[in-house]
């Protein structure tokens, strides 16, 4: 099962190699990424935009405001506070989001992630700026207070979806460490990551979902002949379809591709060695 990684990063062993490349500009932005942008500006939007502000979301016996001063941008100090059973605590976010950055209506989620009876806190922040970067500040109750977790989401995001109907929601985003991995941002593709939250920790949960990987495979062939026919970059979205592959248990085919579009001269002699390096760094393989 592959493991996210540690915060700064994904929580869980699975760690990807750097990734290189300037984010530029590029001709492609395949149609999955023109959709998913939409929902991200959608969900950067501040709630007010550079005024004060404060949001309250309850679950159990959880209470939690999250509350921010103005700013010229974004919002400052922002300030968490948790009601528990009557017992108030206060986590501290501005070590992470102290000036600047982004808070919405939506970014403040009250609600029990691993069916334990016990609701979770999350507050979601997006830094600001063309893309990048979305984190979430998970806290869970220890018995004497909260303790954070972060997931760092990077260009993509996630939403909270019950994927297998046992009322516990799973967070169901794209894999980040693909952003700017063989070209430009732009021409990135990204295959969906679904993390569980599990005994204080997150799980990659990803493989027990192969319909889920199944439709975005689809997205990302069609994402890949659109490229061919406008003859844009095909390496990102090829990197993306190979890892879907992998996730179905079709490693081969995937890479039947690759040595097709190398036969096309869309991508050069080393992709072939370099994608398998990332996705068994990145835990694919």
């Amino acid at each position: 099962m592959r493991q996210p990684r540690r915060s700064g990063s994904l929580p869980g062993a699975r760690r990807a190699a750097p990734l290189p490349g300037a984010r530029r500009a590029a001709p492609l932005i395949a149609a999955s990424l023109v959709a998913f942008a939409l929902v991200l500006v959608a969900a950067a939007a501040p709630a007010v935009a550079d005024d004060a502000g404060s949001v309250t979301r309850s679950g159990g016996p959880v209470t939690a405001t999250l509350a921010w001063n103005a700013a010229d941008f974004g919002v400052s100090a922002p300030r968490l506070t948790v009601d528990r059973a009557g017992v108030s605590y206060a986590p501290r976010i501005d070590d992470v989001c102290e000036v600047g950055c982004i808070l919405t209506t939506g970014a403040l989620k009250v609600t029990d992630l691993d069916g334990d009876d016990e609701p979770e806190v999350l507050v979601d922040t997006f830094s600001g700026g063309a893309h990048c970067c979305l984190s979430a500040r998970l806290f869970r109750w220890t018995g004497a207070g909260y303790a954070r977790t972060s997931i760092d989401w990077g260009d993509v995001g996630y939403t909270l979806r019950d994927l297998d109907r046992d009322e516990v929601p799973e967070m169901v985003g794209h894999d980040p460490v693909f952003s700017a991995a063989f070209t430009a941002y732009a021409a990135s593709s990204f295959p969906p990551l679904v993390l569980r939250w599990n005994a204080g920790t997150t799980e990659n949960v990803t493989e027990r979902f192969p319909g889920l990987v199944r439709k975005d495979l689809r997205a990302q062939q069609r994402t890949l002949r659109r490229a061919i026919r406008r003859h844009y970059d095909v390496k990102g979205v090829l990197a993306a379809l190979v890892a879907d592959r992998y996730l179905l248990g079709q490693g081969p085919a995937g890479l039947r591709e690759v040595d097709r579009q190398r036969r096309a001269h869309r991508v050069g002699r080393s992709y072939k060695k370099q994608l398998l390096r990332f996705l068994r760094r990145a835990g694919y393989r």
